[in-house]
């Protein structure tokens, strides 16, 4: 599959789903205001921050305060659509969103001090390849703060039956891509890819959304 087809298979989900992720992303609210919080707990106006797969900004919009400037990308028109309408309703100016391939990224090595890369390894073609690019672009000692779902963990009948529900769409081609990791996958993934993890949490239990911080 040439780098064409891969992008426009991976971005036909979001683009359905925008402009009614945030409604169907409730259930996970706390999970996401950890992740902001424990985002923020790392930032300060000096650093030079981007995001990955931004989605409708949630996180970018949490963390907008705390540093001067955000650099925010997604593979979906829609998703930046989205999460440019709820910045400038919120009166959030320093935030600059793009449409991009997290893949392969305009930008010079060693160019950010910390990236962001919220719950996305899962559900990408080649999630190795996201990283390495991360890797690229992060500054020597610089983060990577990840929070990624891990449908492999064990969970109750209820949830263990609507992860089966994505299992069927991802065989339909529905959900092109599904990785059904587990936390020490994650990790094994990290590890491969250079970086030492510096501090890990579940923030959300069913389904396990993890939360790595990562050092290059």
């Amino acid at each position: 599959m040439n780098d064409q087809n891969r992008i426009e298979k991976e971005k036909r989900v979001w683009e359905k789903l925008a402009k009614t992720y945030d409604k169907q992303t409730r259930v996970f609210e706390n999970a996401y205001k950890l992740t902001i919080e424990k985002t923020n707990g790392l930032l300060n106006s000096n650093h030079k921050v981007l995001e990955i797969a931004c989605g409708t900004g949630i996180v970018t919009l949490g963390v907008a305060d705390s540093v001067n400037k955000v650099t925010a990308i997604d593979i979906s028109p829609n998703m930046i659509k989205v999460a440019q309408e709820k910045a400038k309703s919120l009166n959030k100016t320093n935030i600059d969103f793009k449409v991009e391939d997290g893949y392969s990224l305009p930008y010079k090595d060693k160019e950010f001090d910390i990236i962001l890369l919220f719950n996305i390894l899962h559900l990408i073609k080649e999630p190795n390849q996201q990283l390495r690019e991360a890797y690229r672009l992060l500054k020597s000692g610089g983060y990577l703060v990840t929070a990624t779902d891990c449908y492999g963990e064990n969970v109750p009948l209820k949830t263990k039956c609507k992860l089966e529900i994505q299992n069927i769409l991802n065989k339909l081609g529905i959900l092109p891509y599904l990785h059904n990791y587990r936390k020490g996958d994650l990790l094994s993934l990290f590890k491969t890819t250079g970086f030492s993890v510096i501090e890990d949490d579940i923030l959300h239990s069913a389904p396990v959304n993890y939360y790595v911080l990562l050092q290059k």
